[in-house]
């Protein structure tokens, strides 16, 4: 991958060379462009000299700011409370299992952080049923389906009373004071979906091929639901409407929940609720059957809290030595220095692909800002953590040594980890959540000195960024005033062999005549 250093000398003053405008060494032979160049060629490296410090600049930039974001992207996942895997949340700690030796499938029970375990009894008296309305029977002309699919428009729906459209060719009705209208070439699933998402309805429409009817039930309100229908224009509605379903308010089978938990007779509109941070799903009713009480024991799931930290662990180490690479990344700038245009002329694309790799190698080596990053972030694990005098190294995690694998990153010992929570599990999440952002570092658990240590990183980083940009710019600004120095030191050579060539052509033309007149003679 040899490449000319001489050829840069044609990257910015190229065009001042070979001027369809400019007519040189007609009477020396001379290739006054060349010449020209070569004259000029000091001239160009300094600005050669420029773009390459630019063109770094503007790659540590690239470099730093790609850190920056690795690290938010970090902080987003783990050490925010709307991460995807936040260390922030408690429900990433405090985790629950509900065990029982019940067949009945009658309940569902599970918790949240703040939840306590023991025992839970749970007797399903009644489920919780919203208001519902049917067709009085089979809509369809044949008493099979109305259509193959619902994508048949309303007009060509096959039903045994066919829909009545008004005189502008709509259909209109209102359900739970929704007014609604549609159209003959509205599709049935169209006018099903428009019904089911609408929030003032609130209501769920089906069509069921299986008994050839339309059912209308209640979203919510249990005992307290119902479904009001009036048919506006055209006969969707009423007693010989084409859905065979009525208008008027309709309530039948409607129910609260009820159930008894823990002796205390518990009712509800929905079978899915939640009590004292415990989720509770109602299945079906269990009174009157063999098996009347159905019985949980709640109980922490240390191996939840344990995956939450492992997640957590893994990411850190993918940041930790992704940025320590970059820190001891070989330098090799002085034998790749940025290309110029004129030297990527010359060279294929995967050459200058190879090229610019090695270029770009090292450009955040032994940086301060990053050493800095890496001490402080090695420290918050080393430190006594959440107003505790104990470290991270005392409930399972380990900052490797010097001589381990992977120096500096974190080794989890999921056996101590779980024996320390089992111990005492709120002093294991103090120590990883206590304190805030404001509060001094000894009061801080381990997701607020990371944070501390991330944020001050990234704000250090903008500053940087933007310090750099401005060199950028100074770069330009001093580019500009060498090629217009480079312009005039070519123009004044370019004079002195315009003037050469008249010369040349005077002696020429004096020669010619001289030479006439001898012959003349």
């Amino acid at each position: 991958m040899a490449v000319n250093s001489t050829s840069s000398a044609t990257s910015s003053a190229s065009a001042l060379y070979g001027s369809a405008s400019r007519i040189t060494g007609l009477m020396s032979s001379l290739d006054t462009d060349t010449l020209v160049k070569n004259l000029t060629s000091t001239a160009q490296l300094k600005i050669d000299a420029v773009k390459r410090r630019q063109t770094r600049q503007e790659w540590y930039n690239e470099a730093l700011q790609s850190v920056r974001s690795e690290v938010n992207e970090f902080l987003n996942t783990y050490i925010s409370v709307t991460g995807s895997f936040s260390m922030l949340k408690s429900s990433s700690y405090a985790t629950y299992k509900a065990v029982t030796s019940s067949t009945a499938n009658a309940v569902t029970v599970t918790a949240s952080g703040a939840a306590e375990a023991g025992e839970i009894t749970v007797k399903i008296q009644s489920l919780a049923q919203n208001a519902s309305v049917s067709s009085s029977g089979k809509v369809s002309k044949k008493g099979t389906e109305i259509s193959a699919n619902n994508t048949v428009t309303l007009d060509k729906l096959d039903l045994a009373t066919p829909l009545k459209f008004d005189a502008n060719g709509k259909i209109s009705f209102s359900i739970n004071g929704k007014v609604f209208e549609f159209g003959k070439d509205t599709t049935l699933q169209n006018m099903i979906n428009t019904i089911n998402t609408d929030e003032t309805a609130g209501v769920t429409m089906k069509y069921s091929r299986l008994t050839d009817t339309f059912t209308i039930t209640a979203d919510s309100g249990g005992a307290n639901s119902g479904v009001s229908i009036q048919n506006i224009s055209g006969n969707a509605f009423g007693s010989t409407g084409a859905f065979k379903i009525g208008t008027g308010t309709f309530t039948e089978g409607r129910s609260n929940a009820v159930a008894v938990i823990n002796g205390v007779t518990v009712t509800r509109d929905t079978n899915d609720f939640t009590i004292d941070n415990i989720n509770y799903s109602l299945k079906k009713v269990t009174a009157g059957t063999d098996e009347e009480t159905v019985s949980f024991q709640l109980e922490r799931d240390y191996s939840a809290t344990v995956e939450s930290v492992k997640k957590f662990v893994d990411g850190y180490n993918t940041l930790y030595e992704k940025l320590r690479a970059l820190l001891t990344e070989k330098d090799y700038s002085s034998k790749y220095p940025p290309l110029t245009d004129a030297q990527k002329k010359e060279m294929k694309d995967e050459e200058i692909t190879a090229w610019e790799k090695k270029a770009k190698s090292g450009l955040l080596r032994r940086s301060t800002e990053l050493e800095s990053l890496l001490s402080s972030m090695r420290n918050a694990f080393s430190s006594a953590l959440g107003g505790s005098s104990k470290n991270a190294s005392q409930i399972g995690l380990k900052v490797a040594g010097y001589y381990d694998e992977n120096p500096g990153s974190i080794v989890l010992d999921e056996a101590a980890l779980t024996e320390a929570l089992k111990k005492n599990a709120d002093e294991v999440i103090g120590m990883f959540t206590n304190g805030s952002s404001t509060d001094p570092s000894e009061q801080q658990g381990l997701m607020y000195k990371l944070r501390s240590s991330m944020t001050t990183f990234t704000t250090n980083v903008k500053d940087i960024l933007k310090s750099g940009e401005t060199k950028i710019k100074s770069y330009d600004e001093e580019i500009d005033k060498l090629e217009l120095k480079l312009d005039d030191l070519a123009e004044r050579y370019y004079k002195k062999f315009a003037n050469m060539e008249t010369a040349l052509s005077k002696l020429n033309s004096q020669a010619t005549y001289i030479s006439q007149m001898f012959n003349y003679g």
